[in-house]
């Protein structure tokens, strides 16, 4: 039980070191949110880019998306921070969320490619058909189809995004694991500080996941009352 005691006091109570958890915490919820957000935008654009008529656009696109994919998120944040962005007066957080966008953006631009491939093109042709513009028969008919198809996967990659943040402590930004390295490196333990992280990646990945969840029961609500006022 003193081991205990001890060993908790160190990780978190000694010299403060719970605030580094919390800086950490913040870190982390930054970069995720950002960077979900803004690859999920840029994933738009590529996606547009992949389905283009234009052969030499879609293969540029394709190499580009298939080089993001398979490159290691740490060595492209090391690409941004100390290739790309080396001699610029941008914050080494602002390069880690370019690059974490980048990754995002290419899984994302193949979850959207594949929810649009695997639609019924019958019902957008018979929406042409009825009058409709294209505009009207992507947000009437395509969108919300696809919606349906790519937000189970969107969850998880919302996750996953969480999940990659783990490595930008090795580009010198203090997140959760980073925090972690750090208590553990002054208290030759690592359980508390383990165990603290943990749970507060669980705990973050669960409120992430509801919030969609929360977004789609919004959506739907809103579809089911304009049909109301629409009768």
């Amino acid at each position: 039980m003193n081991y205990i005691k001890t060993n908790f006091y160190l990780a978190f109570i000694y010299d403060s070191r719970w605030k580094l958890f919390v800086k950490g915490f913040g870190m982390t919820v930054l970069l995720t949110i950002s960077s979900f957000v803004l690859g999920s935008l840029l994933a738009v654009l590529l996606c547009r880019f992949k389905m283009s008529k234009n052969k030499i656009v879609k293969k540029i696109t394709e190499l580009f998306i298939g080089f993001l994919i398979q490159i290691p998120t740490l060595v492209l944040l090391m690409i941004c921070a100390y290739l790309i962005f080396v001699k610029t007066p941008l914050p080494i957080t602002v390069m880690a969320i370019i690059g974490l966008t980048l990754k995002t953006s290419a899984y994302l631009c193949d979850i959207y490619y594949t929810a649009l491939e695997s639609l019924n093109k019958g019902e957008a042709e018979a929406g042409l058909a009825m009058g409709m513009t294209k505009i009207q028969v992507f947000w009437n008919i395509t969108f919300p189809q696809a919606v349906k198809a790519i937000l189970p996967v969107y969850k998880n990659q919302l996750v996953l995004t969480l999940q990659e943040t783990s490595v930008v402590g090795y580009v010198a930004i203090l997140d959760l694991t980073r925090a972690s390295e750090i208590v553990s490196s002054r208290t030759f333990d690592a359980f508390f500080s383990l165990i603290a992280i943990t749970i507060f990646y669980m705990l973050l990945g669960k409120v992430l996941r509801m919030l969609l969840d929360l977004a789609k029961r919004e959506k739907h609500i809103d579809e089911n009352d304009l049909k109301r006022v629409g009768e």
